[in-house]
């Protein structure tokens, strides 16, 4: 009897990591505001059990400008909100969950123990967490998250300003498309981190699927500036470069617009291997 022929072993593809400034990266331009009062951070988000840099988060504050301390509120935030996503343990979803109302109970503390601050510090939140298995995110306020694939941009999460509402009463005939943009409240937020209840908090309900090739970007408001249309073809002519060279070229082509109220922008970009 002959011994049997072993099978060939198969080995699965291993999928690599994350690599800075190739699969991620970011920029910021201040545009023609006095201060810098976005800030953002990146962060290793895989458990200790994980391989490192599987699984990637980006956390966008946009402090808010009409407010005391913005670009601390927004530098406060983006902080305790990284601490407290590595404190939390359980899901995903509901660590991010937790992270921010820590983030927003930093800024209300510190407000409180500056009652000169009128209003108090705030800042709108945006984070994401991409791996292979998907996109999860919880935000709170206008910055706006992205996915682009096959060509085509759509935005994943909820607006939080006014412009919803009135492109409403557009629909319902009660503005005009002119008014609606001219509109002097468009941008005005109906919630944010205050260190306040939240009057509207987004995040998504199951992980949303990723494939190879994909573009996450999460920005503050400034990315705005530019349409639907211009960021898909920027971010066409992105599949075949790398993460920092699409970020540079978002901001590069909203210098060129030179808006005369052009707002802070913070660009994030996370391309999928």
């Amino acid at each position: 009897m002959t011994a049997p022929v072993p099978l060939p072993r198969i080995t699965l593809p291993k999928l690599r990591p994350f690599v800075q400034e190739q699969d991620f990266a970011a920029r910021q331009y201040r545009g023609r505001r006095e201060n810098q009062e976005d800030y953002y951070a990146f962060a290793d988000a895989a458990d200790m059990t994980e391989a490192p840099l599987r699984k990637l988060m980006l956390v966008v504050g946009d402090g808010l400008g009409a407010h005391a301390g913005g670009s601390v509120a927004s530098y406060l935030a983006v902080n305790a909100f990284v601490r407290a996503f590595h404190e939390q343990t359980g899901g995903a979803a509901g660590r991010l969950r937790a992270a921010l109302d820590v983030a927003n109970d930093t800024l209300g503390f510190v407000s409180s123990r500056m009652p000169s601050l009128a209003p108090p510090m705030g800042t709108t939140m945006l984070s994401v967490i991409v791996s292979h298995d998907g996109l999860q995110w919880v935000s709170v306020g206008d910055s706006p998250l992205f996915l682009f694939r096959g060509g085509a941009l759509r935005r994943m999460n909820a607006d939080h300003s006014l412009t919803p509402v009135l492109e409403e009463r557009v629909k319902r005939g009660e503005l005009t498309a002119e008014e609606a943009a001219n509109h002097p409240d468009r941008h005005a937020l109906q919630s944010a981190l205050l260190g306040m209840p939240m009057a509207l908090v987004d995040a998504a309900a199951e992980p949303v699927p990723l494939k190879a090739g994909d573009i996450v970007i999460a920005a503050s408001d400034g990315i705005l500036t530019l349409n639907a249309r211009a960021l898909e073809e920027l971010l066409s002519f992105g599949q075949n470069t790398t993460a920092d060279k699409i970020a540079e070229a978002i901001l590069f082509a909203i210098r060129r617009i030179n808006h005369e109220r052009q707002d802070n922008a913070t660009v994030g970009v996370i391309k999928i291997p």
